[in-house]
């Protein structure tokens, strides 16, 4: 029988939100004071995303209305209210005020460079990462959460043909979905990257999107993932990096606390054998990964009021129980 532990109800989305209402609760551009317009020219400048530097419409203006913008909901996050804070901006500034006309904002928001917002934003998490307070991290120790999810986009010609809608849809009928994973900071709720790509194909599961995120998670991290991760390969060309992982059993591997090294209650070490190449690795990346690894799992209960409780089933290679207690991988 699992151990129980208590699940402690988290108030984090309760606080978070009320730390984001907090920030946006000025009526100009809150963005300004910590997104500085020295960074965003440097950054877009290197994607030739610079625009307006004459004019209202300024690279920096555009970028810190539309921020602002994706924070908020309802009427809040409509153009005409982001042209109004921009114009309160202004005036705040002494600064010229744009029209109340929303066109030119949209037209100034579309020059934005995809690849400009991607490099400033993981540059932003990762000055954060560096920065955090040492009680924030895990021993010491960087974890970083691995999470994939889809969504459906604008149904256009040019979505359709790169992001395909689901086979079992009649052909017109549905939105085009995209597959994603994301790697996220616990410690400061910052998105690390995030790798694209459309939901059907060959090579286009979450794994293959992880792979590309590799050189994000750095020797001494602690990758946290869920279940549809859980495999050889994977976990061995993590650690041939110096990664270290938790992640959820997958359900078709059977746990039997019996056998191998115990540990302690719902706690001991295994060894897995290298199963066959995958189809997408190279052979020989594969004559490079261990023959066998030796694992850590242990197993507990989440506990929450009113919901049925919930056995976890955990690999990891956090195999030191003295550094690491059950307890503490089950945090994770």
């Amino acid at each position: 029988m699992a151990q129980l532990i208590p699940h402690l109800a988290s108030a984090g989305s309760a606080a978070f939100r009320k730390l984001v209402d907090a920030f946006l609760a000025s009526k100009a551009l809150p963005f300004a004071r910590i997104l500085s317009a020295e960074r965003i020219q440097r950054v877009f400048a290197d994607h030739h995303g610079l625009f307006g530097q004459r004019g209202i419409y300024s690279t920096a203006l555009v970028l810190w209305s539309f921020l602002s913008q994706v924070l908020r909901d309802g009427k809040e996050a409509s153009c005409q209210a982001a042209v109004a804070r921009l114009v309160a901006y202004c005036q705040q500034e002494q600064i010229k005020p744009p029209t109340s006309d929303t066109g030119d904002y949209c037209r100034a928001r579309a020059k934005l460079p995809e690849a400009a917002l991607h490099e400033l934003s993981c540059e932003v998490a990762a000055e954060l990462e560096a920065s955090a307070d040492e009680s924030w991290l895990r021993k010491g120790k960087h974890a970083k959460l691995i999470d994939g999810f889809t969504f459906t986009m604008p149904d256009t010609p040019e979505n359709q043909a790169k992001y395909p809608q689901q086979k079992s849809q009649k052909r017109g009928v549905g939105l085009p979905i995209a597959r994603a994973v994301a790697i996220v900071s616990p410690a400061t709720g910052c998105v690390f990257d995030l790798a694209l790509g459309p939901y059907a194909g060959k090579q286009t599961g979450e794994p293959t999107l992880l792979r590309g995120l590799f050189p994000r998670l750095e020797a001494g991290d602690i990758a946290v993932r869920d279940r549809y991760y859980c495999s050889f390969p994977m976990i061995a060309l993590l650690l041939a990096q110096g990664t270290q992982v938790c992640i959820r059993k997958h359900q078709r591997r059977h746990s039997d606390f019996r056998r191998g090294r115990r540990l302690g209650p719902n706690d001991h070490l295994l060894v897995w054998t290298r199963p066959a190449r995958p189809e997408w690795m190279d052979p020989a990346v594969y004559e490079t990964i261990p023959e066998t690894l030796t694992l850590r799992e242990i197993r507990y209960q989440v506990v929450e009021p009113g919901r049925r409780t919930r056995v976890i089933e955990v690999i990891s290679t956090l195999t030191d129980a003295e550094q690491y207690t059950r307890e503490q991988i089950a945090q994770l």
